[in-house]
C-alpha cells in the first residue's frame, strides 16, 4: 500500500482533484468486494469526496466501508474505529455536531480500549471533538480537549505537522475566548512549521484562515485580507470550490465590507452563497444566515444602509 499511498499524496500535492478519484476508484475496483483492503480504499474514497464536500458520496462510502469490516469480524480494531471518527467527522462538517460528538465518543472509547492513545487516530479524535464543541459553543470543553491532542503531539519526534494541526486548533479556541495573545503565539508557531514544509500540506489553510481572523480582529483589515485570499488559494488547490471555499469567501466579504468596499464584498457574498446553496442545499440554516446578509448588503449597496 505504500506505493498507492505515496502516488496518492504527489496527486494531492499537484492538486489535480479529477486525478485523485480516479486513482482511488480505480484501486478499489481490483481489490475483492468484502475484503479489509477494500473496505480501506473506501475510507480514503469518502475522506476524498469529503473533501470535495460531496457529502452524500462520502456518507455512502463510509457506510459501505462500516460494512466490510463489520462483515468480517473487524469491529473492534483501530481501523474501524478510524472509520467511525472520519464519518463523525463528515457530520461535523454538514453542521450536524451533537451527532458527530457522539460517534467521535464511541471512536475515542473504542481505541482507548485497544491500548491506542499515543496514536495519531487517537489526537485526531481529540481535536476532533475540540472542533464538534466549539460548533457547539463549549469553549472550555474544546480547550480541554484540544489542549490534550497539541501535549500528545509534542511529545513524539517527528510529528511535526500534527502539532501544527493542534497548534492551530488551541489558538481559534483562544480567539473564541478573546485571549488575542495567546492566540497570535500559538498561530505564529503553526505557520512557521507550515511554512518550513518543502510541500504544502493539506491544513496549512486553515492556519492561514486563523491568522487571518486575528488580524482582523486587531483592525488590520489588509493583511487580513490578504490571509485569506492566500488560504482560499490552498484550499482551491486541494479540493476545489468545497465548503472551506465557500466560507472563506465568506469571511474575504466581511474584511471588505468592515473596509467600506462593499461592492467587493457584495461580490464575494454572492459567490459563497452560490457554493454553499449547491453544497450544503437552499433551506440548510447557513444558507439561509449568508441569503440575509446577502439582502443587507444589496440594500447597503443601493440605499447605503447596512442594517439587516
Amino acid at each position: 500500500m505504500k506505493e498507492f499511498y505515496d502516488k496518492l499524496d504527489e496527486l494531492y500535492a499537484a492538486g489535480d482533484i479529477p486525478a485523485v478519484e480516479a486513482f482511488i476508484l480505480d484501486a478499489v475496483a481490483k481489490t475483492d468486494e468484502q475484503s479489509p483492503e477494500r473496505a480501506g480504499l473506501l475510507n480514503e474514497l469518502a475522506g476524498f469526496y469529503r473533501g470535495v464536500s460531496r457529502y452524500a458520496e462520502s456518507e455512502e462510502a463510509f457506510e459501505r466501508s462500516l460494512s466490510i469490516f463489520e462483515s468480517v469480524g473487524m469491529e473492534a480494531t483501530p481501523e474501524y474505529a478510524t472509520v467511525l471518527l472520519n464519518l463523525a467527522g463528515l457530520y461535523r462538517m454538514r453542521g450536524e455536531a451533537e451527532k458527530a460528538v457522539e460517534l467521535f465518543l464511541n471512536s475515542k472509547k473504542r481505541l482507548e480500549d485497544l491500548g491506542s492513545c499515543d496514536s495519531y487516530e487517537y489526537v485526531s479524535v481529540l481535536n476532533n471533538l475540540a472542533l464538534a464543541f466549539q460548533a457547539k459553543g463549549d469553549l472550555t470543553q474544546a480547550l480541554e480537549y484540544a489542549t490534550k491532542a497539541l501535549d500528545l503531539m509534542r511529545a513524539q519526534d517527528g510529528k511535526e505537522h500534527e502539532v501544527a494541526t493542534s497548534l492551530n486548533n488551541v489558538s481559534t479556541i483562544q480567539l473564541g475566548l478573546g485571549d488575542l495573545e495567546t492566540a497570535d503565539k500559538l498561530i505564529s508557531e503553526a505557520l512557521e512549521i507550515y511554512d518550513a514544509m518543502e510541500e504544502p500540506d493539506v491544513h496549512h489553510a486553515a492556519a492561514l484562515t486563523t491568522k487571518a481572523v486575528l488580524m482582523c480582529r486587531q483592525g488590520n483589515y489588509r493583511n487580513s485580507l490578504n490571509g485569506f485570499r492566500s488560504a482560499l488559494a490552498l484550499t482551491k488547490h486541494f479540493f476545489g470550490e468545497n465548503i472551506e471555499f465557500a466560507i472563506c469567501k465568506r469571511n474575504i466579504s466581511e474584511v471588505c465590507e468592515l473596509m467600506g468596499d462593499i461592492p467587493s464584498a457584495l461580490s464575494e457574498l454572492s459567490e459563497a452563497a452560490r457554493i454553499m446553496d449547491r453544497i450544503l442545499g437552499s433551506d440548510h440554516n447557513t444558507v439561509l444566515s449568508v441569503r440575509r446578509k446577502l439582502a443587507a448588503l444589496i440594500s447597503a449597496a443601493t440605499y447605503g444602509d447596512t442594517r439587516g
